[in-house]
C-alpha cells in the first residue's frame, strides 16, 4: 500500500472511531490526513471503500496470525484460546473504527454489505477448516465446522463489543475476557469422552 493510502486509511479509522461512520465526512478525513479532497477521491472512491479496505486488512492480520500459530504445531485447546485472546485483542484495538460492521452494517449500501459480508465468510471459513482439521485428528468433537465457526466468532465479537462500554463490566471482560472465551469454546468443541458421552 502507498504512503498516501496508509495515511488516509488512518485518519479515516480514527475519525470512524472518534465521530462515527455516518458522522465522519470525506473533507474530515482529508483534513485529518494533510491532503486535499482530490488525492482522497483518486484513491478511494468512497468512505465505504475505505472502510472496506480497514476491514481486508483486519482479517488478513487474523488470518496470518492463526497461520503462525498453525505453524506452532499446537495443540487445538491451545490454538483456540490463542485465536481467541488473538481475536478478541485486535476487535478492542480497531472494534471502535469497525463499528457499522459490528452494528449489522446499518446504512451501507448492498454492494457494501456483500462485500462487508463475504470477508467475513471467508474468515469463517478458514477458522472452518482449523476445526475440521481438528476434528480429523480426533482432538475436537464431531461438529459442523461451520457452524462451529461463526458460533465461536459471534461469541468473540459480541463479547469484545460489550468491552468497549467503557463501565465496570467492561474492564472485567478486558482483563479476563479472552480467558473465559477460549474456556467457553473449548468446552463447546472438545471431544465426548467414553465415559456415557460425557464431555
Amino acid at each position: 500500500m502507498k504512503p498516501t493510502e496508509r495515511r488516509i486509511l488512518e485518519a479515516a479509522g480514527k475519525l470512524f472511531s472518534q465521530r462515527g461512520f455516518h458522522a465522519t465526512g470525506m473533507r474530515a478525513i482529508a483534513r485529518a490526513a494533510r491532503v486535499s479532497l482530490g488525492t482522497i477521491y483518486h484513491h478511494f472512491k468512497s468512505k465505504e471503500e475505505m472502510l472496506l479496505a480497514l476491514l481486508r486488512e483486519e482479517y488478513d492480520k487474523r488470518r496470518r496470525a492463526i497461520e503462525a500459530l498453525k505453524e506452532e504445531d499446537l495443540p487445538v485447546p491451545e490454538m483456540i484460546r490463542r485465536t481467541a485472546e488473538l481475536h478478541f485483542r485486535l476487535l478492542l484495538e480497531t472494534g471502535p473504527s469497525l463499528r457499522p460492521l459490528a452494528q449489522g452494517l446499518r446504512g451501507l449500501s448492498p454492494q457494501a454489505k456483500r462485500a462487508a459480508i463475504a470477508m467475513r465468510e471467508e474468515f469463517v471459513n478458514y477458522l472452518a477448516s482449523l476445526i475440521g482439521e481438528g476434528i480429523s485428528r480426533g482432538q475436537i468433537r464431531r461438529c459442523d465446522p461451520v457452524i462451529a465457526a461463526h458460533s465461536f466468532l459471534g461469541m468473540v465479537e459480541a463479547v469484545s463489543a460489550r468491552a468497549m462500554e467503557g463501565d465496570e463490566v467492561a474492564v472485567r471482560i478486558q482483563e479476563r475476557g479472552a480467558v473465559e472465551l477460549a474456556e467457553i469454546a473449548w468446552r463447546a468443541l472438545a471431544p465426548d469422552t467414553p465415559q456415557g458421552g460425557q464431555r
